[in-house]
C-alpha cells in the first residue's frame, strides 16, 4: 500500500451481491470514493458485504457508508453484513452504537 493511499479497496459484484474488501484506514477521502461508486450500483444489486480484514480505522464518514449500505440493502430486500472486524474497529462500532445496527460476522 502506498503511503499516500489511506486504504486498499477490493470491489466486485457477483450476481446480486456487492463485495467490498477494505484494508488500511477508512478515512473521509476513502469513504467519499466508496460513496461515489455506490451511487453507480446496478439496480440488480440487493446485498452488500464488507470484509474489514486489515482495516485499522474507520472515520465517521465510513460509518455513514455502513448506514447507507444497511438502508440500501433493506430497501432492496437484501442484507448488509460486515466481517473480519479488528478489535480497534469493533470498539469504534460499539462506542458509536453501530454494533447494534448492523449485522457482524
Amino acid at each position: 500500500m502506498d503511503k499516500k493511499q489511506a486504504a486498499e479497496i477490493d470491489w466486485r459484484i457477483e450476481d446480486r451481491n456487492l463485495y467490498i474488501g477494505i484494508r488500511g484506514k477508512l478515512d473521509t477521502l476513502v469513504a467519499m470514493s466508496i460513496d461515489d461508486r455506490l451511487g453507480e450500483l446496478p439496480d440488480g444489486v440487493t446485498s452488500i458485504f464488507f470484509d474489514f480484514d486489515g482495516l485499522e480505522y474507520i472515520a465517521s464518514a465510513g460509518l455513514r457508508i455502513l448506514y447507507w449500505a444497511q438502508e440500501y440493502a433493506e430497501e432492496k430486500g437484501g442484507r448488509m453484513k460486515v466481517s473480519n472486524i479488528s478489535p480497534e474497529v469493533l470498539e469504534i462500532l460499539e462506542t458509536t452504537g453501530f454494533k447494534d445496527l448492523i449485522e457482524i460476522e
